[in-house]
């Protein structure tokens, strides 16, 4: 007896069944579609906005990434306020430190390193010690003197030293620089002062406003002794003096032993000496001169210097 198996291929004995199933299969597939499209929407969405575009492998990817990251711009109405979320800058400023000025060594580095063509003015302290403000200045004060010494010259008496050649001397002056009298060479004016002498202090007051205004210094050449210098008596530094008052001729100084008023035969204060082209005495005179004397005598003086 043969025994009928159960037919394991229902869509033999059922047939309307086989018609169903590729319906079934098809709605399954789109049901399957329509749960990865909305999966991957959602995706999407919860997905944070990457702030830099990715390194891509070629060019052209690059470029549509650059495209992407520069057409994002955010408008914001005057009225409205901005978002939250800064955009992130395109691009970063240069940072420069605070004290980039302090390591520049000069107004063109500065310029170099801000970019700018204008550069602002910088005043620079002047640090330069003047000579007579270093220490012993008027007690190291050396001179060379070179000639015969002249007698001193005794009030109401012809002077005797009219005619001699004048000693030739070299001195310091109170810029530093050194100061030639006697010998050859243009006539010279020479006043001679003492700081402590109150008549010349009253010649050097009256006579700077003078001599600062006219040109006479211009014509003829003068130059002020400083002499018998003494730390220890009044109007001491003589330098201190000469500025306060606006002195405008050139000044040297004797040794703290007065060598150079000695050689000249100096006998009171203040003194007037004339050495004329040839390097010979022309005139003493003891005393003060005055604005009006003293004018006359730079005159006399300029004429001499015309004629030579």
């Amino acid at each position: 007896m043969v025994e009928s198996l159960p037919n394991k291929f229902f869509s033999l004995r059922n047939p309307y069944k086989v018609d169903i199933f590729p319906i079934w299969v098809v709605l399954f597939a789109l049901l399957i579609g329509c749960s990865t499209g909305a999966d991957s929407a959602s995706n999407a969405i919860a997905e944070p906005e990457i702030s830099k575009p990715q390194v891509v492998a070629n060019n052209k990817s690059a470029d549509e990434a650059r495209d992407l990251s520069a057409s994002k711009t955010v408008i914001v109405k005057s009225n409205a306020l901005p978002s939250k979320e800064p955009e992130p800058a395109t691009h970063l400023p240069t940072a420069v430190p605070k004290n980039a000025s302090t390591s520049l060594t000069s107004l063109n580095d500065k310029k170099l390193a801000t970019g700018f063509s204008n550069v602002v003015d910088e005043i620079v302290e002047d640090k330069v010690t003047k000579p007579y403000e270093k220490e012993g200045f008027y007690r190291e004060a050396k001179v060379q003197i070179r000639g015969k010494y002249l007698p001193k010259l005794v009030q109401g008496y012809e002077d005797s030293a009219l005619g001699w050649a004048a000693p030739e001397v070299k001195a310091v002056g109170l810029d530093g620089e050194e100061i030639y009298i006697g010998g050859e060479g243009p006539t010279t004016l020479i006043m001679v002062l003492a700081h402590w002498c109150p008549h010349c202090r009253n010649e050097v007051r009256e006579l700077a406003p003078f001599l600062n205004e006219t040109d006479s210094l211009d014509r003829v050449r003068m130059v002020t002794l400083l002499t018998s210098i003494n730390d220890e008596r009044p109007n001491f530094p003589p330098h201190t003096w000469l500025d306060l008052e606006k002195w405008p001729v050139p000044s040297m100084v004797d040794t703290p032993s007065s060598q150079i008023a000695t050689a000249y035969g100096i006998s009171s204060f203040p003194f007037f000496i004339v050495i004329n082209d040839k390097g010979e005495i022309a005139l003493r005179m003891p005393g003060r001169l005055g604005i009006e004397t003293l004018s006359r005598l730079l005159d006399a003086i300029g004429d001499m210097g015309e004629e030579n």
